[in-house]
């Protein structure tokens, strides 16, 4: 960040958080898959941990796609820290995805 704030030809984008990042963290759960494959097993419950979203949907999305196309069904379950919920508690409102406060404003 502090290499490309200051410079006009850079832009500097977040790792987490921002939807961009749903697809390149779905190499998790390919990943996941391609390990239940080589044990010969298929999961019947995905858990991911919630937060940004971007954890979460990396494990899940590939499974969910499976099984939108017609492959075995899985459940999935979100789950959050007990300490600092996304999901079930707290204020749902717009916030920057990161402390200094550079981002846009997100839900």
């Amino acid at each position: 960040m502090e290499d490309a704030g200051p410079r006009e030809d850079t832009k500097y984008t977040l790792g987490s958080v921002l939807n961009h990042v749903l697809m390149h963290q779905t190499i998790i759960g390919q990943e996941a898959m391609a390990q239940m494959e080589m044990a010969g097993d298929y999961p019947d419950i995905v858990v991911g941990c919630t937060g940004g979203g971007s954890n979460f949907a990396g494990i899940v999305f590939p499974f969910l796609g499976a099984q939108l196309r017609g492959g075995r069904k899985v459940r999935i379950v979100a789950v959050e820290p007990a300490a600092c919920p996304s999901l079930t508690r707290g204020v749902y409102a717009y916030d920057f995805g990161d402390t200094a406060h550079l981002t846009p404003l997100t839900k």
